[in-house]
Order: structure tokens, then C-alpha cells, then sequence
């Protein structure tokens, strides 16, 4: 069967996107310039919920039943939406392979075309590639592993058909086009991941746009099932109305900490305020992440929806039984998600998948936990609490060196990094810019052990020197690293945290 991206875009598909614009494109923009003031209203102290929507809060309410198809979810698999990784991660034994076509993706318009193809071809049982050893390589005809897919967010723009589109609206459009009406056959449903969801008004225009694309298609209410990350503060402020809005169409709410300490950089820095410690140390055990841990268990259950713990990104062990840093944390993160209540994780690695499953298996006799109602009191001044530790020279130099390796390797098709023993996606490239951003730019950027003040000039010579270190074994990445030195020197410089560096 051709899966040209003629074929993709159709006629029928221009058509459907066409009126989906006509529908929600003005609302979107609306949207888009709320977010704007709210947030400015955050960074001026205004941090609490939403008056308007205390009955929302306040009733008892439960969202419609999660499908039995995705009741059990104790661990899934996040990864790229590649042939390998597809492949790979829906034979690597976890519940539900999510392929994200945002954060851990190449996102020109050649590769998102391409990752639509793919995840066409696997819905089918059709994807399948050569490896370097010859063999082929398919998805197990006997998988019992969902495919999920994050969108890209509402915030992001698409050329792949020669004019702006906004990008989720061409994923939705082409999801429900070519693959719900198979999943729906083989799992129950389209189930999503949803990223950047800035508060209820915002989820409802997601509503809308499932209920119109699925009368469209003329699938039942319901079809889509998408979980919210918990990314920014206004989402954690608006947890309970989130799933209210969606309440046809969700399963449920996690926590991504990355994007999360990244929104509070954006939200709370100045030259005066503290900054955030050593990256290590911004673990799911600090201050404002235990935080919306617990509230994401707590509202969740009380809605009979499904709390996801957040995705791990530490590497396996490798051949030699060597462990990277920061792992046997990542273990006790996973056993303390599933103590605390969480009806399952996520993890970035394949080779993680046996180990979150031994955790959860421990604690979770059922497939889930939504019967375990907490009774935490998270208050808004929680959901900011910063962690407090040391800052070193070494989380400094690896800052530098996540971001150059981001940058330089893109340009070489790599989409999600290796640097210091774990994985880098876009939301990790995007915290390790703003916490250089942020050091650079307040008197509290002090490395504590040496009082050594990490200032402009500092900087930009790590920058140099790491950009130096990475060309000498790959002098073909020269421009690229010259191209990425520039840059990151900009976003240093900058007035403002430095918008996403991967763009």
C-alpha cells in the first residue's frame, strides 16, 4: 500500500484540516494570548486557583469510566516515533509504547511526515526495517503493548504543507484520518498524551477538537482517551478542571519534572531571587515535585482517573554491570511513585522497563490504584516551593555540554542525547538552558563550594571549551558546533529565559 506523503495529505485530509482551522484556529490564537497574561500575572505574585471554577473543585464528580482496554498501565515506554524505536519499544514488554512526535523527535517536516507514516504502518503490523546485522526487524505479530502518541502542542506551528498550520491540529487531523479507526479495532481507542496544556480553557478546546474530529469520523465519544502532563503551573493549579473538561476523554494526569522546573525558572527568576540548585538535586523528592506528585494521586483518584508517575531518563546498566549515576535513585523513585499511589509509571529506556515493573509489582497487587483516595492538602504555595542545595562546578560544566551535544547532534538527525548517564529530550535541553540562564543572570549564581560567581565571560569560555572538546573527535561537526557556540551565547545573554533552544 503507498504511504507517500501525497498520500498522507490527501485531498480529504486538507479538507479536514481546513475546517478544523476554520473551527478552532481564532480560539487557538485567544488562547494562546491568555496564556500570555496569566502568566505574566504568576510572575507579578498572583499564584492561586481560579475563583470561577471553585464548584468545579469543590463537587463530587468522576470522569467517565477509564476503558477496561487501558485499565492496567503499571509502566509505559516514552520514545521517538522512529521506525527502530517503535519497533523496539512495543516488543519491550511494557504496557503501552508512547511515541512522541514533540520531545523526542526530529520536528522538521520531512521527519514528522515520516513519523505519521510510521506510526500508519505499525497500527497495521506493517512497519519493519533492516538493522546493521541484516536482519529485519517488525513488531511481534503477538504484542500486547498499546501505542500511544504525544501531538505536538498547541503552541507549535507546522509548514509541512507549504503555509503555517498549527502543528497539533495536522497531527490530530492525521491520526484520525489514518490510524483511529484501527486502534480503536486493536486497543479500545486513540489514546494520547497531551503536553503544554495551560489550564481548563485550554483543555476544552482539546474536548472540542476529539468530539469534532470523532462525529466527523464518525467514531463514538470517547474514542480518544488522552492523559495530561502536569508541565506548568497553571495545569497544577487547574488539575481538578482539567479533567472536568475532558472528562469524556481522559484517563488520567503525570508529572513531567522537567518541563515543570522549567516553567518555574521562566515564572519565578530575577537578579535578586535564589536560584535552583545542582540539576541532580531537582529530583521527584524536592519541594514543589513531591508536591504535584501527591496532588496529581490525590485528584486523580478522587475522579476515578488513572496518576501517572513521571518518566525516568537515567540510562540502564550497561554490559559490564556498571551503574550510571543517579539509577538506584531512579529505583527508589519508582517504589516510592507506587507506595505514594501512582497506578503506574513511565520510563524513557527500554532497558528500564523490567525494573519499573519489579517496583510497581511490589506495591500494586492490582492493575490499579485508583481505589486509594489520599488525603494530602496541597496548597498553591506548595506547587512553587523551590528546592534548596548546592550548586557545583560539575552540574555547570554538564548544563554546557547537554545543550552543545543537543544542538550539534540534531543537525546529524539525533533527536534525544546521551550526556552524564542519562537521556536528554527537548523539555532536558530546555532545563539545562534555562538553568544556565538563570545562574548567569542572578547575584545568587555562586558555586558553593569555591564562591566562584558564574557570570557572562565564565560562560561563554565553558562553552568554547566543551564546543572545542566535542569537535576533536568529529571534526565534521565543526559548523554545527560553530552554529550552536553562537547560539548558546545568545540565549545566555539573553534579557529573558531562553525560549526552547532546540526551536
Amino acid at each position: 500500500m503507498n504511504t507517500s506523503p501525497e498520500r498522507l495529505l490527501s485531498p480529504d485530509l486538507h479538507r479536514l484540516l481546513g475546517d478544523v482551522e476554520a473551527r478552532f484556529g481564532g480560539r487557538r490564537k485567544e488562547l494562546l494570548a491568555q496564556r500570555a497574561t496569566r502568566r505574566q500575572a504568576f510572575r507579578e505574585g498572583d499564584v492561586g486557583r481560579v475563583e470561577s471554577t471553585a464548584h468545579v473543585r469543590e463537587a463530587r464528580w468522576t470522569i467517565d469510566p477509564v476503558p477496561v482496554e487501558l485499565l492496567e498501565r503499571r509502566v509505559e515506554l516514552l520514545g521517538a516515533p522512529t521506525r527502530p524505536a517503535i519497533i523496539e519499544g512495543m516488543n519491550a514488554g511494557a504496557r503501552s509504547y508512547i511515541a512522541d512526535l514533540w520531545n523526542m523527535a526530529l520536528t522538521d517536516d520531512d521527519s514528522i511526515l515520516r513519523a505519521h507514516k510510521n506510526l500508519e504502518r505499525a497500527v497495521e503490523n506493517r512497519l519493519a526495517y533492516v538493522g546493521i546485522d541484516g536482519d529485519r526487524h517488525r513488531i511481534d505479530p503477538n504484542s500486547t503493548t498499546r501505542l500511544m502518541v504525544v501531538p505536538r502542542p498547541l503552541h507549535v506551528e507546522d509548514g509541512s504543507l507549504g503555509r503555517s498550520v498549527p502543528a497539533c491540529f495536522l497531527d490530530l487531523c492525521l491520526l484520525f484520518t489514518h490510524c483511529a479507526k484501527p486502534l480503536r479495532v486493536r486497543q479500545g481507542g486513540l489514546y494520547l498524551y497531551l503536553r503544554g496544556v495551560h489550564g481548563h480553557l485550554e483543555a476544552r478546546l482539546w474536548k472540542d477538537l476529539f468530539e469534532h474530529l470523532e462525529e466527523h469520523m464518525g467514531s463514538p465519544r470517547g474514542t480518544v482517551r488522552a492523559t495530561v502532563f502536569i508541565d506548568n503551573l497553571a495545569a497544577a493549579l487547574e488539575a481538578d478542571e482539567i479533567l472536568f473538561e475532558l472528562m469524556h476523554h481522559t484517563a488520567g494526569l503525570s508529572l513531567d519534572p522537567q518541563s515543570y522546573a522549567t516553567d518555574h525558572i521562566d515564572l519565578f527568576s530575577a537578579p535578586d531571587r535564589s536560584v535552583l540548585p545542582d540539576r541532580e538535586r531537582i529530583g521527584l523528592n524536592a519541594g514543589f515535585l513531591r508536591s504535584v506528585s501527591l496532588m496529581t494521586i490525590t485528584t486523580c483518584h478522587r475522579r476515578q482517573a488513572h496518576a501517572m508517575g513521571a518518566p525516568s531518563f537515567i540510562l540502564p546498566p550497561n554490559g559490564t554491570g556498571r551503574q550510571p549515576a543517579g539509577y538506584l535513585d531512579m529505583i527508589a523513585d519508582k517504589e516510592r511513585e507506587a507506595v505514594d499511589g501512582h497506578d503506574g509509571t513511565l520510563v524513557a529506556h527500554p532497558g528500564l522497563v523490567t525494573t519499573a515493573m519489579a517496583a510497581f509489582n511490589k506495591s500494586m497487587p492490582r492493575a490499579h490504584q485508583m481505589h486509594y483516595e489520599r488525603k494530602d492538602e496541597i496548597a498553591p504555595s506548595d506547587l512553587v516551593r523551590r528546592p534548596e542545595g548546592p550548586l557545583s562546578t560539575d552540574s555547570l560544566i554538564n548544563a554546557v555540554r547537554t545543550v552543545l551535544r543537543a544542538l550539534v547532534l540534531r543537525t546529524d538527525g539525533v533527536a534525544v542525547v546521551q550526556q552524564g548517564g542519562r537521556q536528554h529530550d527537548r523539555s532536558s535541553v530546555h532545563l539545562s538552558a534555562a538553568l544556565l540562564w538563570s545562574w548567569v543572570h542572578s547575584s545568587h549564581g555562586v558555586v558553593t563550594d569555591t564562591g566562584l560567581e558564574i557570570h557572562g565571560p565564565l560562560v561563554r569560555y565553558l562553552i568554547k571549551k566543551e564546543a572545542d572538546k566535542l569537535v576533536q573527535g568529529a571534526p565534521t561537526l565543526r559548523e554545527a558546533a560553530e552554529a550552536a557556540v553562537a547560539r548558546l551565547n545568545t540565549m545566555i545573554a539573553g534579557d529573558r529565559m531562553p525560549a526552547d533552544p532546540i526551536g
